[in-house]
């Protein structure tokens, strides 16, 4: 291993119900929605199957391989050369990945509380501290993702239950209005961002055990799609179909809620939750890009190339998503088959791989043996 930090099982759920739902829970609602309107509920449930199919296929290559990452089971399936050329292209992708959460961030803090604040502020502000906890390495990242998870869980309980007075159930029904076809075309996205959980594949060598990094994915998967069902139900019992429209549908709950007309103008609590959960979502992100970039050159530490992987980011993500149309567009067509994908097809082949050269080493064997 490029380091020598260790992380409970529940420290790895909590980083992996930030990689999801640091973005998710803000911009999946609008962005399924324009698919199944007020079946976006629907879409939230259906949605599973992608970390579900992430947990079970990586779950089959760490008991197969226990103790080793996705970038050592490609070597091991593939090859050291088959192994270097698909890591190579995960590698990019991950700096590509990451450099969309950035401006993510970006365009939230921009449109909801500072809209004359350059880019380059935020950017630069968030990867300054990303960059510190990944130095610090996967114990650090772990525990603040633990730290940060009640704060979230309570401001998202207290935004649901304040916000009871905008709730018109009448919003919900009625129920499959146009068909099953709506509800499974909101499932690609949902899947296909719940599918992050992949990442954790990364981090399964720092486990005290290893061969239950599918258990834990899985147990993290049935965790998002609970909060994930709370806010789609949230979002579309107050504004209904008008959840479409709307760029930033928790925010503007947040916004509209006004309780015994004393707690009200509540977007500040939005801004800490979603601080703390983009922080650990691009933390976890930069943490496993650079290990990987250094798996992928055959360092003997990540540390190395923290400060130029942390400045390549700063400087893509400016260029990457030059406005919100683009990135919202982005994030609704192209994200969620790049994620099924490199989540779960190539991880797929893998295994079906595995199985048939085992198959042959087991007939190879049996060949021997009646000679």
């Amino acid at each position: 291993m490029l380091e020598g930090g260790r992380i409970s099982e529940a420290e790895l759920v909590s980083m992996m119900l930030y990689t999801v739902m640091g973005t998710a829970f803000f911009f999946l609602p609008s962005v399924v929605a324009g698919y199944a309107a007020r079946d976006v509920w629907l879409s939230a449930l259906t949605g599973m199957s992608g970390g579900l199919l992430v947990a079970l296929v990586t779950g089959s290559l760490t008991s197969r391989y226990p103790g080793f990452n996705f970038f050592d089971w490609t070597e091991i399936v593939l090859g050291k050369a088959g192994g270097k050329i698909l890591q190579f292209f995960y590698v990019l992708w991950f700096y590509h990945l990451v450099t969309v959460v950035i401006n993510e961030f970006d365009y939230f803090v921009q449109i909801a509380f500072m809209p004359v604040t350059p880019f380059l502020v935020f950017t630069l502000l968030l990867l300054a501290l990303t960059g510190a906890a990944v130095y610090g390495g996967v114990e650090t990242i772990g525990r603040l993702a633990v730290v940060f998870i009640p704060v979230s869980v309570v401001i998202s309980a207290g935004l649901t239950v304040m916000a009871a007075g905008l709730y018109d159930f009448a919003n919900l029904t009625p129920v499959l209005e146009r068909g099953i076809v709506p509800v499974l075309a909101g499932t690609l996205p949902t899947a296909g961002w719940e599918s992050e959980i992949f990442l954790g594949t990364m981090l399964f060598p720092f486990l005290k055990r290893p061969e239950k990094g599918g258990w834990v994915l899985f147990r993290a998967e049935l965790w998002i799609t609970f909060f994930l069902l709370v806010s789609t139900l949230s979002v579309t019992l107050a504004f209904g179909e008008e959840t479409a429209r709307l760029t930033l549908p928790v925010f503007s709950l947040a916004r509209e809620i006004n309780l015994l007309g004393f707690f009200q103008h509540l977007e500040s609590l939005v801004l800490i939750m979603w601080y703390a959960s983009l922080f650990v979502k691009v933390a976890v992100w930069e943490y496993v890009t650079v290990l990987g970039t250094a798996q992928w050159l055959s360092l003997g530490s990540y540390r190395p190339l923290v400060l130029p992987g942390t400045l390549l980011l700063a400087a893509l993500t400016n260029y990457d998503m030059p406005d919100l149309a683009i990135l919202t567009h982005f994030l609704a067509s192209a994200v969620p088959f790049d994620l099924l994908l490199l989540t779960v097809v190539v991880p797929g082949i893998l295994v079906l791989v595995s199985l048939v050269r085992k198959r042959k080493d087991v007939l190879k064997g049996s060949a021997l043996n009646l000679r």
